[in-house]
């Protein structure tokens, strides 16, 4: 996965600051980024914390998992702001464990979430000063003044969860939803329609990929209680299709893309991103349509939903040789092939 133009962007201030104080900090407590967007940050001495498995494969230390590592291991921390201010928010939750007096930079693009990240900084943390400004980016320095107790275990996570309600033609049930996952707080409209487009019964074993918060892979438990495996690059999204598939037949993987199987699957269903942070990007979704075709069975199928401008039906067409739309709506399609 290529860098992308925000984490240059930042790459670029920062080179600029001439003290380049997170170099300063003493070797045994070192420098922490959290949250680094693309590959362009690794001139950096430092660990990072990763909300994206293909972000963390960059790093020599990396930790891509929902829970923060031993922060007391570290000496600063550097938080790339995420567009997501729900995300935002529990970093800095977890960030707030940090011993006093602990500097902690703050950057990102001002069109990216910085501004809305220094303006709510929590009453644990210091007013923001504001260190450098360019490329369209700011810098800021912050730091804990009182400490609070560190998450350290699901229970404490779970806590954070927000609770969304899905509703099906025949059935109705709750979920789980941790900050940074796609559709957080509902079921996105473009998810729903493809729910309410799913036969009953579908060919198992099922994949549902870029699971999120694991609302189709529940909906298929609750359906018809498959084999089911589920994956997402956001362990933040691992945390909560976890919390709510306990209980089910599934196996979840963290992967950039579609991971090794077990053994092939009947179907795969997936409502797959077009994003990377701020800019379109449709590396993923072209990936994955190529690559669902070799992990499904002979004869086994694939359900897509899209908005309706993307160019996924040509893409299908290229590599399943047909592609068939199964219902739309003014914003959504839901496209299904079959391999031969």
């Amino acid at each position: 996965m290529p860098q992308n133009s925000t984490s240059e962007a930042v790459a670029k201030l920062l080179q600029r600051q001439p003290q380049h104080p997170w170099n300063t900090l003493d070797n045994d407590k070192k420098l922490l980024v959290v949250n680094p967007d693309g590959n362009a940050l690794t001139f950096l001495t430092a660990d990072a914390w990763c909300f994206h498995a293909g972000h963390a494969s960059y790093w020599p230390q990396a930790f891509c998992q929902a829970l923060p590592p031993r922060l007391d291991a570290y000496g600063g921390v550097m938080l790339v702001a995420a567009k997501e201010q729900a995300l935002n928010q529990y970093i800095l939750r977890c960030l707030a464990a940090l011993p006093a007096t602990t500097p902690i930079w703050l950057v990102g693009e001002k069109r990216g979430g910085i501004n809305s990240l220094v303006k709510r900084l929590p009453e644990s943390f210091s007013s923001a000063t504001k260190l450098a400004v360019g490329n369209h980016c700011q810098l800021f320095q912050t730091e804990v003044v009182a400490s609070l107790p560190p998450l350290t275990d699901d229970t404490e996570l779970l806590a954070l969860a927000d609770d969304i309600t899905v509703t099906l033609p025949e059935r109705q049930f709750s979920l789980k939803s941790l900050p940074g996952v796609f559709s957080r707080q509902r079921v996105d409209a473009g998810t729903q329609l493809l729910l309410e487009a799913l036969p009953q019964q579908l060919p198992t074993p099922i994949l549902d990929f870029a699971c999120g918060n694991g609302v189709i892979a529940k909906t298929l438990h609750e359906r018809q209680q498959p084999l089911l495996y589920a994956c997402d690059v956001n362990p933040l999204a691992i945390a909560a299709t976890a919390i709510n598939l306990s209980g089910a037949n599934a196996e979840i993987f963290l992967a950039d893309g579609l991971p090794e199987l077990p053994q092939a699957v009947g179907c795969i269903v997936s409502n797959p991103p077009f994003h990377t942070g701020l800019k379109t990007d449709y590396t993923i979704a072209r990936e994955f349509i190529t690559a669902a075709y070799s992990r499904l069975k002979r004869h086994g199928e694939l359900y897509l939903v899209a908005n309706s401008f993307l160019p996924w039906p040509e893409v299908i067409e290229r590599t399943f040789g047909h592609c068939r739309q199964i219902t739309h709506n003014n914003r959504f399609t839901v496209y299904y092939a079959q391999r031969n």
